[in-house]
């Protein structure tokens, strides 16, 4: 064995050549010899004589040897170790349980995680069988100092049992645990390091003894804990101790019932409620209560999902625990209403549990919470009224409608506070209201008709408030109305647009709140904090109102030309920072989304005249953004130009012109392909004199082998829209297309990692592609020859063993396609 002190003390050297021989050295050792180079370690690690930092490497390196970064790392390291000669095994494994009782810290940790990482190779294979009795005898040994001896011996059992593949005889599991428990009690252990030590160990131990079913055990168990929690002076012990009952509650919650009373005493202590209070004990003390609540409530979503298979009995007996525990939480809120930082995490802690809590208990929360929100949202510090108005935001989730409508007319006055925050708060929980509870098209309704009419005015003047609640603003009005568009059947459809009416009287006075809440800056008039808010909010307005009604019509048309307006603005506006014009492009999407759910909801009604008028204008904003840089504007515009082709009709070919002059393939994007297809749809043979030069660009745009697919794709899509058209004068150019296409060796430049995926993607666009050939075509003798390409090209997709399901269902359409189109010839 060699004595290598000196290399990893200069293997640390500032110099770096010293540096890079030491490492140079290092690396020779072990490759010239493992075993010696390891055993060389494990006696660096164990020697007190050498340096702290060449110790510390060798423990660094010596865990490494074991324990790699990744699964494979760990198969092949674990293979050397179990290759090493039995000899040198044992005497490393002998001197990391020596170095348990050094006096170095450092080196102590180091042994115990490598001895954690051994156990976990070796006991599998029954090797290593005197571990945990060598460990054992350490608990009770007495020397210079017992005490760092413990510990590390404790942290090696933490480490050990950490590994919950292994398998421990029973005699076993309860020696550990005794040894466990007894260095626990602060009367018999005076060192507050090995009792933390203890308990940690104990997190990891009570994994493996007969929790659930031996309640000798258990009581064992959770005595020695909450003795940890409730009679140590050492805050770390607290600490710890709290953190086992979270470990603890994780598995075994639903045998926890006896132990409520004593667990909600320490949560008063812990808390601070009868003196001081360390953040690090309460948040923990928090963790335990949210962890319950969490699995109870994952228990009854699975029994939602499976009541047949989920038979676990139910945990009724947490109801008056958590019900003890809400009033503690309340005053925690108030005793820690975001003064400091130590106190805004124990306060957004308490806020996550009281939801959880909510949700756990339901009905039973509310009358607690409502005596704290009635007592503290009109008293004149602020902080109490907002911890009021978060308080009622929290439990939003769990109890009925029936039971916190009472509350809401709180909430509406508090959006009149004269604190910014307080409007804030109120309008956020407001937007809970609406994301959570009040959904008319469901029959679920927080709010009156009497209510409406005061809320929808308070949602309308703090839009103009300051741009930290009338963001908040934007968001409660999407969600409200999103509240009355749910996927339902036909018959409801009718009684939906009676109920949408309910927003029609409303609609002028909310879209102007938004559009003040998103006001272009003449400086810089694309910087908006609540852009995205703001018009994803109109977007579902607009969506939802009734068209029928004459308010929301008019509301409607009076939008239209103010959106324009904004997005010749924010075309116009030259963007002199990256972020300008990032902020610019994401502007000009959202305006284009706006105007094309305006253009959908208009075009669909009574009114597509409005939108007709306009199409000339608009259609040129859109083609300007399709020239920016951002792809997501460029789709949102594309989108747009659709909408108005189906609103407009035929007479869209008035304004292909415009759409002509930006036609390139520099554009092209699989949604700028959908939206060619549809407007060949929707101008059918009117399109001919444009025809031929649109076409011509397709075929340019195959020489791009990501467009390809999309394109051949929309070949189909102009083959059904123009029929005979096609057959005349682009069948034949497409049919060599899409051959040369069926070839491989076509997309032989596509990289080899994404050639069998894009092979995927440019068959199912040749599916397409034939399947709307078929559709449209008239001619049967240019059938005949479509379908002979179709079965050549079907039969070599049928070979293919790498094509995917979406190829498959291509393919099985296309079929069909084919079977149509020769019954139909046949007639």
């Amino acid at each position: 064995m060699d004595n290598i002190t000196q290399i990893p003390k200069d293997a640390q050297d500032l110099d770096n050549n010293i540096r890079l021989v030491a490492e140079c050295k290092l690396k020779q050792l072990q490759e010239r010899n493992r075993p010696n180079f390891l055993l060389s370690l494990s006696a660096e690690l164990s020697s007190d004589a050498s340096p702290h930092e060449c110790r510390c490497l060798a423990g660094i390196m010596l865990k490494n040897s074991v324990e790699g970064k990744y699964s494979e790392d760990n198969s092949i390291l674990i293979e050397q170790w179990n290759n090493l000669d039995q000899r040198i095994k044992s005497q490393i494994k002998e001197s990391l349980l020596i170095t348990l009782g050094s006096l170095a810290p450092q080196a102590r940790h180091a042994s115990s995680q490598i001895i954690g990482r051994l156990a976990y190779i070796e006991i599998p294979s029954q090797g290593w069988q005197d571990l945990i009795g060598r460990l054992l005898r350490n608990m009770a040994q007495q020397g210079a100092s017992p005490s760092s001896l413990k510990q590390a011996t404790l942290e090696a059992l933490e480490y050990v049992f950490e590994e919950k593949t292994l398998r421990f005889e029973k005699d076993t599991i309860n020696g550990v645990l005794d040894a466990v428990i007894r260095a626990m009690n602060h009367q018999a252990e005076k060192s507050f390091q090995v009792r933390v030590a203890a308990v940690k160990a104990l997190q990891n131990v009570h994994k493996f003894a007969d929790f659930a079913s031996d309640d000798d055990c258990r009581n064992r168990i959770m005595t020695a804990i909450s003795d940890a929690a409730k009679s140590d002076e050492a805050v770390e012990v607290k600490h710890a101790a709290f953190g086992c009952l979270t470990a603890i509650a994780s598995k075994y919650y639903m045998e926890l019932e006896p132990y409520m009373e004593t667990t909600l005493s320490l949560t008063t202590e812990a808390l601070g409620l009868e003196g001081g209070v360390d953040e690090t004990v309460a948040l923990e003390c928090i963790e335990f209560w949210s962890t319950i609540c969490r699995k109870v409530i994952k228990l009854r979503e699975k029994r939602k999902r499976f009541p047949r298979v989920i038979l676990t009995a139910d945990c009724h007996f947490l109801e008056n625990p958590l019900c003890s525990l809400v009033p503690l939480l309340l005053q925690t809120l108030s005793l820690h209403q975001q003064r400091d930082v130590d106190e805004l995490n124990i306060f957004m802690s308490a806020m996550t549990c009281l939801g959880l809590a909510a949700r756990t208990i339901g009905d039973a929360v509310v009358p607690l919470a409502r005596q704290f929100i009635e007592g503290n949202i009109k008293v004149a510090d602020w902080c109490s009224r907002k911890t009021a108005i978060s308080v009622l935001g929290a439990i939003l989730e769990g109890p009925s409608i029936e039971k916190l409508a009472p509350v809401v007319g709180l909430l509406i006055d508090k959006m009149e506070d004269p604190h910014m925050e307080i409007r804030g708060t109120a309008t956020c929980t407001l937007r809970q209201v609406f994301e959570l509870l009040h959904s008319p098209a469901l029959d679920k309704r927080f709010f009156t008709t009497e209510d409406f009419p005061r809320i929808m005015a308070a949602l309308s003047k703090r839009g103009k408030d300051v741009p930290e609640v009338s963001k908040e603003v934007c968001e409660a009005i999407y969600f409200h109305a999103r509240g009355y568009d749910v996927p339902i059947s036909s018959e409801v459809d009718h009684s939906k647009k009676k109920i949408s009416s309910e927003l029609s009287p409303f609609l002028s006075g909310v879209i102007n709140a938004i559009l003040s809440a998103s006001e272009l800056d003449k400086k810089t008039p694309f910087g908006l904090p609540a852009s995205a808010s703001a018009y994803g909010a109109l977007i579902e307005i607009v969506r939802v109102s009734n068209i029928w009604d004459f308010e929301a019509v008019i509301a409607i048309m009076d939008l239209m030309p103010r959106i324009m307006r904004r997005l010749n603005t924010a075309l116009d506006a030259k963007a002199i920072s990256s972020d300008d014009k990032t902020n610019r492009q994401n502007l000009q999407a959202l305006l284009c989304d706006v105007l094309h759910a305006i253009i959908e909801k208009l075009g669909n009604s009574l009114h597509a005249d409005k939108v007709r008028e306009s199409a000339q204008s608009m259609l040129l904003q859109f083609c300007r953004v399709l020239t920016c840089d951002c792809s997501t504007a460029r789709d949102k515009a594309a989108l747009a130009i659709g909408a108005l082709a189906r609103a407009v009709g035929p007479k869209f070919l008035d304004h292909m012109p415009i759409f002509c002059q930006y036609y390139s393939v520099k554009l092209f994007s699989p949604i700028y392909l959908e939206v060619i297809g549809t407007i060949f749809h929707v101008l059918g043979d009117e399109i001919l004199p444009c025809c031929d030069d649109m076409m011509d660009v397709l075929y340019e745009g195959l020489s791009k082998p990501k467009l390809k697919p999309q394109i051949l794709a929309c070949f189909g899509e102009i083959a059904l829209a123009i029929g005979k058209h096609f057959e005349e004068y682009h069948l034949q150019a497409v049919r060599k297309k899409l051959k040369e296409a069926a070839n491989p060796r076509y997309y032989a430049n596509v990289s080899d990692e994404d050639k069998v995926d894009y092979g995927n993607q440019l068959r199912e666009g040749i599916c397409k592609a034939y399947s709307g050939i078929l559709r449209g075509i008239k001619d049967q003798k240019s059938g005949l020859k479509v379908a002979a390409d179709l079965v050549e090209f079907i039969e070599a997709v049928s070979e293919d063993e790498s094509r995917d399901a979406r190829v498959t269902y291509a393919a099985v359409d296309v079929l069909d396609q084919f079977g149509f189109m020769a019954e139909s010839l046949s007639h």
